[in-house]
């Protein structure tokens, strides 16, 4: 049976969203029982180090801010981020109006996750150096992770009109357009932040939504691909990749890409209503039985989108009512394949560590298998 186009032209694709705030690489240092620097900062406490494991810092009396930020830019290069914290935290105190040390400390807080006791610092910053495109993009993602999709939209365009070699600003910012329906602009910027950063499997999967938004389909998959071996998070790529596949025809890759996503069931469930909507009625029926019957708890949904494809199917040979009944398209969340309303809400990534996956091998062509007596029109069960 040859493939059919979508009848609807923009088949949402749902991506989980993972916030990634750039600038430093931050991580969690343990010296003994004591909080780190940052945390004490977070917690308001002395910001003086208070023994084992902290290095004194030489001379500190007499160094004056410049030198401690040169210091912590050194320890930052090293991968000493609390060590860096403690030296842009002097800096600060002994000049306030030095700007590079306010977003220094800024973005390692924004690193940390303490975004609210950032901000002060990303806007004296801005303030005091309004060229400074790091600092515009480190206060788009704070803006950006508040929900504040305005403000974020316009400091990522400030951030790469002074710089356009920021791939951070161009991956948050090609998601604001994604998220407000403009793929062709999201693209773009995806393209340029993976000149960047080609291993990023966030950014993968992003430039495939917007080439999927784009209806193409073929080149959709391709970056699916890409996203799954460079890390992302495989459930929601592997569904979005099903998605795509289906819409190219390609019916086995499909259910094996939502069964990676899902399991069985939930790819049972989804290709069986992306099929009713194509008008497949007696595969789709097939589909949507053996979810029920993989996993007879899937789910009220299940129960629900197999009575919907039983009315369409009738509607289909003149027996049911003249209005017909909307199927909801595929689409999964983090853990599930299950259908649901939700538009693309992609959020870049960091690269990941490359992690080749071979799809199963699919079966006996879905197309080519019998349809079981037992869910032909008309001697459906409700799958309870």
């Amino acid at each position: 049976m040859t493939a059919r186009t979508a009848t609807h032209p923009a088949l949402a694709l749902l991506a989980l969203c993972a916030l990634l705030l750039a600038g430093c690489g931050a991580q969690q240092i343990t010296r003994g029982s004591n909080l780190s620097l940052m945390e004490r900062y977070h917690s308001s406490k002395d910001l003086l180090h208070d023994g084992e494991g902290v290095e004194p810092t030489p001379q500190a009396d007499t160094m004056n801010a410049q030198e401690h930020l040169q210091r912590g830019l050194i320890f930052l290069s090293q991968d000493r981020p609390e060590l860096a914290f403690e030296q842009f935290s002097r800096a600060c105190q002994l000049d306030p109006k030095l700007a590079e040390a306010r977003y220094q400390r800024g973005a390692l807080l924004v690193a940390r996750g303490v975004p609210i006791e950032a901000r002060a610092d990303i806007e004296a910053a801005l303030s005091l150096a309004p060229d400074n495109a790091r600092a515009w993009e480190t206060a788009g993602m704070l803006s950006f992770a508040e929900g504040n999709l305005t403000e974020a939209k316009s400091r990522f365009e400030r951030s790469l009109a002074l710089d356009p070699r920021l791939a951070g600003a161009a991956s948050h910012l090609g998601a604001i357009h994604n998220y407000q329906g403009q793929p062709d602009k999201a693209l773009a910027l995806f393209v340029r932040a993976l000149e960047q950063m080609p291993r990023s499997g966030e950014l993968h999967n992003n430039a495939g939504i917007a080439q999927a938004m784009l209806g193409n389909d073929a080149a959709a998959v391709d970056h699916f691909r890409a996203a799954i071996t460079y890390g992302a998070p495989g459930n929601r790529v592997w569904n979005n990749m099903g998605l795509s596949l289906c819409r190219l025809g390609r019916y086995d890759e499909a259910f094996e890409a939502f069964r990676n996503a899902g399991g069985e069931a939930a790819a049972h469930n989804n290709l069986g209503v992306y099929l009713s909507q194509q008008g497949e009625h007696a595969l789709a029926l097939y589909h949507l039985q053996r979810a029920l019957e993989v996993e007879p708890r899937y789910y009220a949904r299940a129960a629900e989108n197999l009575k919907r494809a039983r009315l369409a199917a009738r509607i289909a040979q003149g027996q049911g009512p003249a209005a017909t009944t909307a199927v909801p398209l595929p689409m999964s969340g983090p853990d599930t394949g299950v259908t649901g309303a939700a538009g693309p809400g992609p959020i870049p990534g960091a690269p990941g560590v490359a992690t080749p996956v071979t799809l199963p091998p699919s079966s006996t062509p879905l197309k080519a298998r019998a349809t079981p007596a037992a869910v032909r029109e008309g001697e459906l069960r409700d799958g309870k």
